[in-house]
């Protein structure tokens, strides 16, 4: 089995001013993940890791860098500064990846071959092939993938990761509460991208259940697709919502891993839920 080790943010001063709660949610959370990993908390400015640690190629095990730009989040360009500074401290020997791209932007199929990914102007220009061709070399160099498959960003998607949308349960798809923003997700999946990678990697899809859309955009209440599989278990977040049991019902029933519901029905009101604040990693 792999020796898997989840890195969080710990709680600081300032992230308890940013995102109150967040000492709580944290203390409960990472008693549920050292049931069945190591857990290293890093003092960091922010606390949605997924989209600004290093990534893992899936062949060698090294950690890759992408350039962390989030033009999508308020942050002011010396906060986003100090990410980056700080966590080049924390992984000295990532390697530089040149692609302006979040992890909370990537999901690897099962086999790791492939990655899922939405297309957003911010990676690169829709008229300029030639930029296009360059970020996905440099990802297929990071990750260890053979392919990157862009699927489209959907309207009214202010964030654009497609860890709102699907993840891998296993051989699983699991279509996710990405229409707590802006509708089905169907039109997604139905693209012409997802059925090149389905002809190419088959698979099964399951949707989960979607909660009734809130007005705040930045709300990930509901997100059930936000969740951490790991080689000992899947971590499934909890809004204190009607569709709490069902969906990890769902969850339950293409698994055989151990199904841990944790209670994000606070933290995700800043934005995302356990994939987010997680990042994991093979040593």
């Amino acid at each position: 089995m792999k020796n898997e080790v989840i890195y969080m943010a710990k709680p600081t001063w300032y992230t308890e001013q940013v995102y109150p709660g967040h000492a709580k949610f944290y203390k409960k959370f990472v008693a549920q993940l050292k049931q069945y990993h190591e857990v290293r908390a890093l003092e960091l400015p922010d606390i949605w890791v997924r989209d600004f640690l290093p990534v893992q190629n899936a062949q060698t095990g090294e950690l890759y860098q992408p350039f962390f730009d989030p033009r999508y989040a308020n942050y002011t360009p010396k906060f986003t500064a100090a990410i980056r500074a700080q966590v080049r401290g924390a992984f000295p020997h990532a390697k530089a990846c040149d692609a302006r791209i979040d992890g909370g932007n990537i999901v690897l199929t099962p086999d790791k071959k492939q990655a899922f990914c939405l297309e957003k102007k911010t990676i690169f220009r829709p008229s300029d092939p030639a930029q296009k061709t360059y970020v996905e070399q440099e990802l297929k160099r990071a990750l260890g993938v053979q392919q990157i498959v862009w699927l489209p960003q959907q309207k009214g998607d202010k964030i654009g990761h497609i860890d709102g949308y699907i993840q891998f349960l296993g051989d699983v798809l699991i279509e996710g509460a990405a229409s707590i923003w802006y509708g089905d997700i169907a039109p997604l999946l139905d693209s012409k991208s997802a059925h090149r990678i389905a002809r190419s990697h088959p698979f099964t899809s399951v949707s989960l259940l979607c909660p009734v859309a809130e007005n705040d955009w930045l709300s990930a209440k509901g997100l059930y697709v936000n969740f951490l599989e790991t080689s000992r278990a899947v971590f499934v977040p909890q809004f204190n919502l009607n569709q709490d049991d069902e969906n990890a019902r769902v969850i339950r029933n293409h698994t055989r891993k151990p199904v841990v519901r944790v209670d994000c029905a606070q933290i995700a009101e800043y934005g995302g839920a356990v994939h987010c604040l997680t990042r994991e990693y093979d040593e």
